[in-house]
């Protein structure tokens, strides 16, 4: 029975330590930025692509200012990316491309971003895009742009092919293995994401994302 006991706390032990490298791996390990300094730098950077940037939603930009500030204040979970939701026009991706620069200027890293029409002609093809691709996607940081909008299937080599069930998969194996972070927007709801993607893609779209509804007038017109 003693020789069980230490068995059993040796297992415990080992158990214990692996969790908690587990733990440490699953966090990227920016800095926390000064909130003000952030936000400055947040307007500068939307002022220059955004003609109409005033008029984007106010409530949006507060918490994107306090999620790349790494704030407590961060009204979702700082160890996800974030999805943002809403109507064409809404400024949805050029957000997301301030975001990407923001996150170089602020944290030294600036991601890739790919739409997904884009990562399904590079799955078409099979070219020398397709490494840069896979490059990308191994990366902390990765950004898809209308996910959603690609083809539900692709034929590649005579295999069907969903890709954005594999490009979302492989970066939430990414997520769980080394705490990448990704970011996304779409027209789409989250329903027709699920009814697109299956039940469990739509799973792990919560694990992977803080959902933002970006709502507000079309800044195209």
């Amino acid at each position: 029975r003693a020789t069980q006991e230490t068995t059993s706390a040796i297992l415990m032990a080992q158990l214990s330590e692996y969790l908690n490298k587990l733990e440490t791996r699953k966090s990227i390990g920016f800095k926390k930025l000064d909130e003000a300094h952030v936000k400055s730098v947040w307007v500068q950077v939307n002022k220059a692509q955004i003609q109409n940037w005033k008029v984007t939603n106010p409530t949006v930009n507060r918490q994107i200012v306090k999620y790349l500030a790494r704030s407590e204040d961060f009204n979702g979970n700082l160890d996800k990316g974030i999805m943002l939701i809403g109507e064409t026009g809404t400024g949805k991706t050029q957000m997301m491309k301030a975001v990407s620069l923001s996150m170089g200027f602020l944290q030294n890293f600036r991601f890739l971003i790919y739409s997904g029409l884009e990562m399904e002609a590079i799955f078409r093809e099979e070219n020398e895009d397709s490494d840069k691709l896979e490059s990308a996607l191994k990366q902390k940081m990765f950004g898809i742009d209308d996910i959603g909008e690609e083809h539900s299937t692709v034929k590649v080599y005579g295999t069907e092919i969903n890709v954005g069930v594999e490009i979302l998969s492989k970066r939430y194996n990414e997520q769980m293995n080394t705490g990448a972070l990704t970011f996304a927007t779409t027209n789409l709801t989250l329903d027709m994401l699920a009814k697109k993607y299956g039940k469990r893609i739509e799973s792990r779209i919560h694990e992977m994302f803080n959902v933002i509804y970006l709502t507000g007038n079309d800044l195209r017109k």
